[in-house]
């Protein structure tokens, strides 16, 4: 409870400090690992859901790099056989 003393000035008791302090923490302990009704609604878990997210997304971007690549140099391997072909077959080299 809030007190005013003589000169009008607010006064909070030590317990009410520790009171709104407990509160606090465990309004922030809520915050970051959930509650009993919502384990899933957490920081920290909804945190480890978007890391495993990123990582299956950096999965799946490495595997079509790959893909790209591997498919670009058979493309440039086929044209450069074409070309050798042309080459030898038009020109007699």
């Amino acid at each position: 409870m809030e007190h005013i003393n003589t000169l009008g000035i607010q006064e909070i008791l030590p317990g009410e400090i520790l009171a709104a302090l407990q509160r606090d923490i465990s309004e922030i302990k809520v915050a970051l690992l959930g509650n009993e009704y919502n384990p899933a609604g957490g920081l920290l878990s909804r945190t480890a859901l978007l890391e495993s997210e990123i990582e299956r997304i950096k999965s799946k971007y490495d595997r079509i790099m790959w893909t790209v690549a591997g498919g670009g140099a058979v493309i440039a391997i086929v044209f450069n056989l074409i070309m050798a072909f042309f080459d030898k077959f038009m020109y007699g080299g």
